[in-house]
C-alpha cells in the first residue's frame, strides 16, 4: 500500500485524477512537440475532433498519443477565468 497518492491536473479542463488515469498526449507543430496530461474525457473529445493520430513511446507513460497540428493556436487549452 502506498503512503501517498500522486494526483495530476488535466492540462485542458483542470480535473484532478490519479496519475495512473492520466493520459499522455503529444501535440506536434512543425518540429516542436507539446506534452500534455489529459483526463479520458478531454482525450475522447480530442480524438473525436482529429482524424490523424499515432502512438509513440511516451516520456512518462509507456505510450503517448500524438496529433500533428497546423498551428499552436490549435492546441487544446484550459479556459481562462474571467477577471
Amino acid at each position: 500500500m502506498r503512503s501517498h497518492a500522486l494526483l495530476i491536473l488535466c492540462d485542458v479542463c483542470g480535473r484532478t485524477m490519479p496519475d495512473e488515469a492520466a493520459k499522455e498526449v503529444v501535440f506536434q507543430v512543425d518540429r516542436v512537440r507539446y506534452r500534455l496530461e489529459m483526463c479520458s474525457s478531454c482525450l475522447d473529445r480530442e480524438m473525436g475532433r482529429r482524424d490523424e493520430r499515432r502512438w509513440i513511446p511516451g516520456f512518462r507513460k509507456r505510450t503517448a498519443l500524438t496529433f500533428v497540428l497546423e498551428s499552436v493556436d490549435d492546441l487544446p487549452r484550459r479556459p481562462v477565468p474571467a477577471a
